[in-house]
């Protein structure tokens, strides 16, 4: 048992990293943005221990030590089997002046591990010494007793934060979510909940063209996070761009000479961050709604997303074809909207080509929406006062198209 009874040490933050082979300037820029976003460490995925892989951990490793960032391991178990595969790998890094600590234990996370014994888990703990482990699992089924054979672990973190493809087009639920919050500290142990937009793969014709539900997601799963109030939050993903649910920056060095390159040039998701600086904000604050999610020192800011491909739209040079569940998605603008404390009588125009898609009124702080009827041609917001002067506005890059030689469902992400 890890917490007798549950309480909240301090609201922490953190973003799954994907280790590619990627330059020291580029992660040091990591972490320089995500420290000045508020974050306060990044979950490291890793698939190898080859030198491509480790010579990127340690850069960031000694980046982070000059730096006062954190950083955690996430090893990937579509690669390991075992936890022994790792641990003499672990060890020295747990005493690295970066490494991150939750109650003053560093903390250790997974992606995937479902089929590891409880006395695999237990070798391990004893093996790297006093840890907090906490894996990340998509494939298994919270229960109020999901830790009752699972004793070495202090904790579990969701990673499933996106519909499920067999409910068509729902929004994301939180019920495992709160099942697992509920199970954990039930137990004396902790929950970590993920927080993305949506999942895009199109690298091949078969296992790995897919889309998950974004439309909806994002802005929901950060009112989902705030309510339930987890242990920690992770965002998925920093830097992942062959799931498309990068929030922050992607470098071209690791993902040269793949697919993936085509449905992400041009794509930049960094117009999250007019709403993610101000939501960590938030849940650093302890704020258990987003009433209280405002601009940072402007009357409004904000983002939108969509895609840039119509849902029926003809792709049929695209050898790969349309992505599974393609259907889940939806033709529309989806946003947030912040309002600073009073500011009234606010409206965001919303509009596509030539056509205004819809009108939203505006309250102070948080605000979000989705508006139909999206098609070809460029996507705008502006936001205008009650004399019809613009207070806000942005246009996206890319306009939209009822046909392509690519079919890519990414979101382009505008913010203002």
């Amino acid at each position: 048992m890890f917490l007798p009874q549950h309480c909240h040490l301090t609201f922490r933050s953190f973003a799954h990293y994907m280790i590619g082979s990627i330059i020291p300037d580029h992660t040091n820029q990591d972490i320089v943005d995500a420290k000045n976003l508020g974050l306060d460490a990044f979950a490291l995925n890793l698939d190898s221990l080859d030198s491509w892989a480790t010579e990127t951990v340690g850069h960031l490793f000694d980046q982070a030590d000059d730096s006062g960032f954190g950083l955690f391991f996430s090893f990937d178990h579509n690669h390991f089997s075992s936890p022994s595969e790792y641990a003499d790998f672990l060890k020295p890094f747990l005493s690295r002046p970066s490494y991150f600590k939750y109650a003053g234990k560093p903390l250790v996370s997974t992606f995937n591990g479902e089929s590891v014994t409880e006395d695999n888990w237990a070798s391990f703990k004893a093996a790297v010494g006093d840890i907090l482990l906490i894996p990340g699992f998509s494939a298994a089924v919270p229960s109020p007793d999901f830790f009752a054979a699972r004793n070495s672990l202090d904790g579990v973190f969701n990673w499933n934060s996106w519909p499920d493809a067999s409910a068509g087009k729902a929004d994301v639920s939180d019920a495992d979510d709160s099942t697992y919050l509920s199970a954990a500290h039930g137990a004396g142990k902790l929950f970590i909940m993920g927080v993305s937009p949506l999942q895009f793969k199109h690298i091949d014709p078969s296992d790995n063209n897919w889309y998950r539900r974004g439309e909806g997601n994002l802005e929901l799963r950060l009112e989902q996070a705030l309510t339930l109030q987890p242990d920690m939050i992770e965002l998925q993903t920093w830097n992942d761009a062959g799931e498309s649910h990068y929030m922050g920056n992607w470098w071209e060095e690791p993902i040269a000479n793949t697919p993936i390159l085509d449905y992400v040039r041009d794509y930049d998701h960094k117009g999250y961050w007019q709403v993610l600086g101000p939501f960590i904000q938030a849940w650093k604050r302890g704020d258990s709604t987003t009433a209280g999610i405002v601009p940072s020192g402007k009357d409004v800011q904000g983002a939108f997303w969509h895609h840039t491909l119509t849902v029926n739209a003809d792709c049929g040079a695209d050898a790969f074809g349309k992505p599974r569940d393609f259907g889940n998605a939806e033709d529309v603008v989806s946003g947030i909207i912040l309002v600073a404390v009073g500011k009234t009588g606010l409206v965001a125009l919303v509009k596509n080509g030539d056509r205004e898609l819809g009108q939203v009124d505006l309250v102070e702080g948080y605000n979000r929406f989705k508006v139909e009827g999206l098609g070809d041609g460029s996507v705008s917001v502006k936001v205008v006062d009650g004399s019809g002067a613009a207070v806000a506005e942005a246009t996206g890059s890319l306009s939209v198209s009822s046909s392509a030689a690519l079919c890519n469902y990414n979101f382009q992400v505008v913010g203002f």
